[in-house]
């Protein structure tokens, strides 16, 4: 979770945002940066948002991946959210890292190739190769959440400055 505090300023009739500081971490440097804000004179409302990132980890088979050529399946986001990313990670091998569809039948291609018997399955132990571990198929969803908070809604911890 991080916040991020927006300083606005009255030019006439109007409201004119000036500045959205980067996002900070910890309560502490949210209420020093509301606080240096607020003993400006020409500030003349301060807003505090609140960032949050939810990443969803769903184990799929073979058979959840998109139909090759197709579109990826459109993942439901839970209101007032933004969906940022959406991949598919291989458990069980080094260095896979967030792939595509293609790059999950590719690297699975790959394993089958490497050692064709026993073959590589996404729901039990793999043969007795790299690792000799399970490997498990996860489709991953990455959703933002932001939205204006009190300043009285921040945590309260006990080491910030």
């Amino acid at each position: 979770m991080t916040w991020t505090v927006s300083a606005y300023r009255r030019s006439g009739g109007a409201e004119i945002h000036e500045y959205t500081s980067h996002r900070l971490a910890s309560p502490g440097l949210v209420r020093e940066h509301m606080r240096l804000a607020g003993e400006r004179p020409w500030v003349s409302r301060l807003a505090l948002t609140e960032h949050v990132r939810e990443v969803s980890r769903r184990r799929i088979g073979m058979e959840g991946l998109p139909v090759h050529g197709e579109s990826p399946r459109r993942v439901m986001v839970p209101a007032g959210g933004r969906p940022v990313a959406h991949f598919y990670e291989i458990e069980g091998l080094e260095a896979a890292g967030p792939l595509s569809a293609e790059d999950v039948r590719c690297q699975l291609h790959w394993l089958r190739e490497l050692a064709p018997s026993p073959q590589w399955s996404l729901d039990g132990p793999g043969p007795d190769g790299p690792g000799g571990a399970a490997v498990a198929l996860w489709e991953v969803t990455v959703v933002d959440f932001a939205g204006p908070v009190p300043e009285e809604a921040l945590p309260h911890i006990t080491n910030d400055p």
